[in-house]
């Protein structure tokens, strides 16, 4: 019986085969398990739990081991618990002491994936970018400068992948010229660029793709009240610009290490794709915004709203956009390792009559961190 059914198989295949000539085609059946396995979209950013911080001075983001970073206040008083990293766990009540940090120490930056800390310490005599491990404790100096030719150093800033640190440094010994220094964590080697055909003085930050060849750099020149945007690919001979645009403020993100996503003049988040030069419109009246590390989500806010978003990207889209948070507006956001908390950190307003006879509310505004556990 089974051999007939592989006969008559057989045969409609010849049939079919002759209708079509040589033309053929591929079905692809989804596989419902692994559809199936995906969070439905109705619990992707169902908010279960609200936390809030004590009061800090800085935030740094999340560690390693799902915990929160930062330089906090001891409690009822305005002093801060020295320059001192604390990491802070769930049910985020208690700081404790991460790692000790010399207090001429300045410029720090964490690693997205929380494991690595950069910083510039000074002295009298001299200065030192320093890299230190949250894991093992241990310190590797990337690059040491002469005071008097140091310049200006400023926005140290790491690729999303945790491998490289890129920073300008403006002035000093090229007076003339602004330098973007880059150190590969994986290698140990140092790079440093000049940056030539922009206005060195209106520069305002670096951010480098994960490849370590892309580079997003932001220049507010003094003249225009505008910030401007510049993608540059670093090649043999330096670094070449690429694409230019005005973006409204903030930083641009890489995407992918051909894609970025930026807020340009009008509110409007846009990404753009080098390999085919396509600028996507993809949300209006946008704020600020944040991507996760695995790029899959995105919590943004917009203007005139005190009400915290996320959503998740797929393609050229935001889906299931939800609001998560509302009361505060945000100076920076954090998504969790895991993606599954998001940490924000804001400007929250509160107002109060002062006397019956003012009928006006007083606002008053005060610096908070939450974490919004989904």
């Amino acid at each position: 019986m089974k051999q007939r059914h592989l006969i008559v198989l057989f045969f409609l295949f010849i049939m079919a085969s002759g209708c079509y000539g040589e033309r053929s085609e591929t079905i692809i059946i989804p596989d419902l398990e692994e559809k199936d396995a995906e969070e439905p979209h109705s619990q992707l950013f169902q908010v279960k739990t609200i936390y809030s911080l004590p009061s800090l001075t800085q935030l740094f983001g999340w560690s390693f081991s799902d915990s929160v970073v930062g330089v906090f206040r001891e409690e009822e008083s305005s002093e801060s618990l020295q320059n001192d990293l604390y990491s802070l766990s769930a049910p985020y009540e208690n700081p404790e002491l991460l790692k000790e940090i010399d207090e001429n120490t300045f410029s720090l930056a964490m690693s997205p994936d929380g494991k690595k800390m950069v910083g510039l310490t000074v002295d009298s005599v001299r200065a030192s970018l320093n890299l230190f491990s949250l894991t093992n404790g241990n310190k590797t100096e990337i690059r040491d400068f002469e005071l008097n030719n140091l310049g200006y150093l400023q926005d140290v800033a790491w690729s999303n992948n945790s491998r490289y640190v890129s920073y300008l440094i403006i002035g000093g010994k090229d007076r003339n010229h602004a330098n973007i220094g880059i150190y590969d964590t994986a290698s140990g080697t140092h790079r440093k660029y000049s940056l030539d055909g922009v206005e060195y003085e209106s520069l305002t930050g670096v951010t480098i793709s994960d490849n370590g060849k892309g580079l997003l750099i932001t220049s507010w020149p003094h003249a225009r009240q505008e910030f401007t945007i510049f993608m540059g690919k670093i090649t043999e001979t330096g670094i070449t610009i690429q694409y230019k645009n005005q973006i409204g403020g903030g930083k641009p993100v890489w995407l992918t290490n051909d894609q970025f996503m930026f807020i340009g003049q009008g509110e409007t988040l846009y990404e753009y794709d080098h390999r085919n030069g396509e600028l996507s419109s993809l949300l209006e009246k946008v704020a600020t915004f944040k991507l996760s590390n695995d790029r899959k989500k995105i919590a943004y806010s917009l203007y005139d709203n005190d009400t915290i978003y996320a959503g998740r990207l797929q393609g050229k889209n935001i889906i299931y956009q939800e609001p998560v948070y509302q009361g505060i507006i945000p100076m920076d956001m954090y998504w969790s390792p895991t993606s599954n908390n998001l940490l924000i950190y804001g400007r929250k307003q509160t107002s109060s009559i002062q006397s019956q006879s003012s009928a006006a509310p007083i606002i008053h505004s005060s610096d908070q961190a939450y974490i919004v556990e989904f």
